[in-house]
């Protein structure tokens, strides 16, 4: 399988098997996890996640780490293709579950101010405008 990548104004609640959405409005991305277990991914984009669209495929960087499903899968997204990874032990991914929170706590205290956020939400909907006139959307 390969996964598609698709821009959405909103994840939506119910996500099909292979389509990693990305909406840029509210950088995020989702989607279910490769492994087909059904459990859904959210990814905060760009704090901890780059995700593109590389020829109509999703590209994700870094790895995918599914720390809070059973599957505890790990694995990198590159132009669609999935390329598995060895799974992390209980302590790395308590490590890295930690710095990221505090990455979040770090990037909450210091919100975007409105000039920043409106210009980033403009050059979105640029982006999308442009890539519906030309096709594509890449990276």
């Amino acid at each position: 399988m390969r996964f598609r990548y698709k821009l959405v104004d909103r994840i939506p609640m119910q996500m099909e098997e292979g389509v990693v959405y990305h909406t840029e409005e509210f950088e995020l991305a989702g989607l279910l996890c490769a492994c087909g277990c059904g459990h859904r991914i959210t990814l905060i984009v760009p704090d901890s996640h780059e995700v593109w669209d590389d020829g109509g495929y999703a590209t994700i960087q870094p790895s995918l780490g599914v720390f809070d499903a059973p599957c505890k899968s790990h694995y990198v997204i590159r132009a669609g293709k999935v390329q598995w990874l060895p799974a992390f032990s209980g302590s790395q991914a308590t490590k890295i579950m930690q710095g990221q929170i505090a990455r979040h706590v770090a990037h909450d205290a210091m919100p975007a101010s409105w000039l920043l956020r409106s210009i980033a939400t403009a050059l979105g909907f640029a982006r999308k405008l442009l890539a519906a006139v030309i096709g594509g959307g890449s990276r």
